[in-house]
């Protein structure tokens, strides 16, 4: 199965109950390039990397990372969130190019 740029995948427990600290882990597909290789001809790969990423959940920012060109190859973020509510989890890219990708997955609380 072939990925392109920009595939994102965000990973929630199976069941959140209201005032569960729940683990995030979101994932987006990307070659995060250095900018310090060379093709097999020996040009220049530019670097080409996810410089931003914004967590929303409920139309609120609740987390923001700056990342450099040294973040491997299709990188991955986890982190724990307050689910005090039911509403949107929205992670949202964006690369040295200017190209943003987004992902969202509806927080919902399961029956007790």
């Amino acid at each position: 199965m072939r990925t392109t740029i920009g595939e994102a995948r965000l990973r929630l427990p199976a069941r959140i109950a209201k005032g569960d600290v729940i683990m995030v882990n979101a994932i987006v597909t990307h070659p995060m390039d250095t900018g310090f290789f060379r093709t097999p001809e020996g040009q220049p790969i530019p670097a080409f990397f996810v410089k931003d990423v914004v967590v929303r959940f409920g139309g609120a920012e609740v987390a923001r990372f700056e990342w450099t060109s040294g973040i491997s190859r299709d990188p991955v973020v986890s982190f724990p969130l307050l689910a005090d509510r039911e509403g949107t989890l929205e992670v949202t890219w964006t690369d040295s190019q200017g190209s943003t990708f987004t992902q969202q997955v509806p927080v919902a609380f399961g029956a007790a």
